[in-house]
């Protein structure tokens, strides 16, 4: 493909109407189809990832997306990305970019980095940073290890030439995010010292072990929001989720969510833990192409419904900080964990993918490892600074 094109010049388009819109959202599923771990996303719900109507997550946001082109032939995308709420917080002059794909051809990435660069310093941006697709608390990071599985729910997808080519325009490491996989068939017996932490909570009236209280889908998740923010509040890259953007993933989530997979831990009645695990959607979505229209809801009902799903991920996760480094943490962590596990082999489930986690939370790796759990997929965030 690269030598097909080499003479051809690349041009790049900003997005500005719906055709083009809808050109940039179809190019992934054009470029990868037929890969052998291409999962394709559900269309609708790319379309309502990129929608400031549907999407509260880009509320405040100024986003600009672009497309190469060689001739007439759409050839990459990318988005640049300028987020008041991560600047406020962090205060580093950082513009972002994403949804970053392309045919395997340097010059494309290149074409595609000096417009968005140039887009970000027009804004007074002196540094780029990302893939945010298109935030901190979506899918985000370009993968760099473990190209031989395809990707769990909401985790991207890439090819392995991406790394050397983003690397060559002067992109270097700002944080890898890892993915572990775990059997939750193995282990067992857990070590005692791991076992009597769990217990912990099973036996001291101070802990309360439930489930997300029955009907109450969107109050749960705003307490979960709660809770992850207090628990995240000092880690790399942390932009707090507000309660428009709890709700939204309340709607997003409420026809695949099992309230089996939703757990808390209360300490002396207070709500101090959480964990929410989630059927991997993408095992029920193979060979759609993303489309649910005309039939392949049917199939996708079934698929999810009736037949016997094997894997999840374990989408998010927290500790409220006062408890963080301590046994009554690690115990509600540890607890947390063991029961996703039980629920998910009592319905048949096998594996769980637990992510993202950032490569310097070893609290956090620690209790994954007891769990069995092993890295096997690698993302990395890149910067780079924006030259005059």
């Amino acid at each position: 493909m690269q030598n097909t094109y080499s003479t051809v010049p690349v041009s790049i388009v900003p997005v500005s109407d719906k055709k083009q819109l809808k050109q940039f959202l179809d190019f992934p599923y054009d470029l990868y189809r037929g890969e052998a771990h291409w999962r394709a996303p559900l269309r609708f719900d790319r379309a309502t990832q990129i929608d400031p109507q549907k999407n509260p997550n880009l509320k405040g946001l100024e986003i600009q997306h672009f497309l190469a082109l060689k001739g007439t032939e759409i050839v990459g995308r990318v988005s640049a990305i300028v987020n008041p709420h991560y600047l406020t917080k962090h205060n580093d002059n950082t513009g972002h970019f994403g949804n970053l794909d392309t045919q395997p051809d340097p010059e494309i990435m290149k074409a595609l980095f000096g417009t968005v660069e140039t887009w970000l310093k027009q804004r007074g941006l002196t540094r780029i940073l990302g893939p945010f697709n298109m935030g901190i608390n979506e899918d985000l990071g370009l993968l760099v290890d473990g190209f031989d599985t395809p990707p769990v729910v909401a985790m991207p997808y890439g090819r392995s030439d991406y790394q050397t080519t983003i690397e060559g325009l002067g992109f270097t490491k700002a944080k890898d995010i890892l993915a572990f996989w775990t059997n939750m068939h193995e282990g067992y017996p857990r070590a005692p010292a791991v076992d009597l932490l769990v217990k912990m909570v099973d036996t001291r009236a101070d802990y309360n072990l439930r489930p997300m209280k029955k009907g109450k889908l969107k109050q749960e998740m705003r307490l979960a929001v709660d809770i992850f923010n207090d628990a995240w509040s000092e880690n790399w890259g942390f932009v707090p989720f507000t309660h428009e953007q709890a709700d939204h993933m309340s709607g997003e989530m409420m026809p695949v969510l099992i309230r089996d997979f939703f757990w808390f831990v209360e300490y002396k009645g207070e709500p101090a833990a959480f964990l929410l695990m989630l059927p991997n959607v993408n095992e029920a979505s193979v060979g759609l192409d993303g489309k649910l229209l005309p039939f392949g809801w049917a199939k996708f009902v079934n698929r999810l419904k009736f037949k016997q799903m094997k894997t999840s991920r374990i989408l998010f996760m927290g500790v409220r900080k006062e408890f963080q480094g301590k046994r009554s943490g690690t115990a509600m962590a540890g607890a947390l964990s063991e029961k996703s596990f039980e629920m998910a082999r009592n319905r048949g489930y096998t594996h769980t993918e637990m992510s993202w986690i950032l490569e310097d939370n070893k609290s956090m790796i620690r209790i994954i490892e007891q769990a069995k759990g092993v890295p096997y997929k690698t993302y990395r965030m890149y910067e780079k600074p924006i030259t005059e």
